[in-house]
């Protein structure tokens, strides 16, 4: 492999080429759910982009991409970078995308059997809930996390379950559970991604390194009642599915404050109505909640007020009202030696940096069960995040582009 050294201005420019790909390009947003069209275009791109670049490339059966720069030791355990290009609708150019294209800048950094260790660049699949409902796909099952029974029961807007568009898509859905890693794969994998938050820049720091990262609880909730003129039906006699699920979700919202002193947080983002018409009453509601935190007995606490809403609400508006658990993930620590090594960095070249958990669910959450593993958190403007006026500044990214180099040359050497 020959090529010339990638540089900043070149790892810019292949940032927002791939932010071309959306959905709507007109709009400032960028719209990129998993495996849909424009999905499997940017992943074609940097497919090709790797290729040309000389490195090793291949994809598994649900599509994680695995780049690899060989070591003088290829049979040792590599060391691993990576993050996704899904995105939700209408979001950010930066949310995942960053982290994979800093670890392509990365690897470029090195020529082959330079470093003992193979570096490897993954990219995730699936990593954002926006499509299926459930989130971190791609890394689940290189852990062998593998539910077929409760995957299948979700579907996208279109009708279609997870392994239905796989198929479609030539990505051989039976197979996936070859797809989970070895335990000797990694001897230690970092992931560079964006804040998704305020601390860094209400602090005045670069860096944020992530030693801890909070796990999603999420239901999905079904609520019946009967469809009525708006008009001719009587307060008395209403079973109103709309009115059922706002008592849920004012309820849900409350025990979620109460539960803030321990960082945990309650959010209902998708609501669908049926029939959605001015003057017909809801007869159903659909909606997902998702409860987040580091402390699993206040993560139980807020889902435990949950069931204890539907009841009452279900009884007070005569509706009937259904539950599922979509997902159930354990808060991660993550490893304190690479925060070490990344820290030693930050001290030797003057980082500004802190410490600190992430609230928002990664890929490495799943990797760190079986690899030691850490993150760079990178500022994000007025801590938006999931929205089109995601922004870090430039300077930003180049710091943390080259703390990520420099950290796996360390663990690499």
């Amino acid at each position: 492999m020959t090529r010339e050294l990638f540089s900043t201005n070149e790892m810019k420019l292949l940032f927002e080429k791939l932010a071309s790909f959306t959905v709507y390009p007109e709009n400032k947003g960028v719209t990129r759910l998993a495996y849909t069209p424009t999905d499997q275009l940017a992943h074609q791109y940097m497919i090709e982009t790797m290729q040309k670049a000389g490195f090793t490339v291949r994809q598994d059966a649900i599509g994680n991409i695995f780049c690899r720069l060989p070591g003088k030791n290829p049979d040792l355990p590599a060391v691993g970078t990576g993050s996704h290009l899904d995105t939700v609708p209408n979001g950010g150019a930066y949310d995942g995308t960053l982290g994979v294209v800093a670890g392509f800048y990365a690897l470029m950094q090195f020529k082959p059997q330079q470093l003992s260790r193979s570096l490897e660049l993954v990219i995730f699949r699936a990593e954002e809930s926006s499509r299926f409902g459930f989130s971190c796909i791609g890394s689940k099952v290189l852990l062998g996390k593998v539910d077929r029974e409760k995957w299948a029961l979700n579907r996208d807007d279109d009708g279609r379950s997870f392994f239905d568009v796989l198929d479609s898509l030539g990505y051989p859905s039976h197979e996936i559970e070859q797809c989970e890693l070895a335990d000797n794969h990694y001897s230690g994998f970092i992931e560079m991604h964006i804040e998704q938050g305020r601390r860094l820049e209400l602090e005045g720091k670069s860096v944020g390194i992530v030693n801890g990262i909070a796990a999603p609880t999420r239901f999905q909730v079904q609520v019946t009642g009967h469809a009525d003129h708006s008009g001719a039906t009587p307060m008395y006699q209403r079973h109103d599915a709309l009115v059922a699920s706002a008592a849920i979700i004012s309820d849900v919202n409350r025990a979620a404050c109460r539960e803030s002193v321990w960082g945990t947080v309650g959010t209902i983002g998708k609501l669908n109505v049926y029939p959605n018409s001015m003057n017909v009453i809801p007869g159903e509601v659909n909606f997902l909640v998702d409860i987040r935190g580091i402390e699993p007995e206040s993560i139980a606490r807020v889902a435990t007020h949950l069931k204890n809403s539907i009841k009452k609400s279900e009884q007070d508006n005569d509706v009937s009202i259904q539950i599922r658990e979509i997902s159930a993930e354990a808060p991660v620590k993550l490893d304190n030696e690479i925060c070490q090594c990344i820290e030693q960095h930050c001290l030797e070249q003057n980082i500004g940096y802190m410490t600190m958990l992430s609230g928002a669910g990664h890929d490495s959450m799943n990797l760190a069960q079986k690899f030691p593993t850490a993150m760079i958190f990178t500022p994000s403007k007025n801590g938006i995040s999931h929205h089109p006026d995601e922004f870090t500044d430039f300077d930003d990214i180049i710091i943390a582009a080259n703390l990520l180099k420099d950290t796996l040359y360390s663990l690499a050497k």
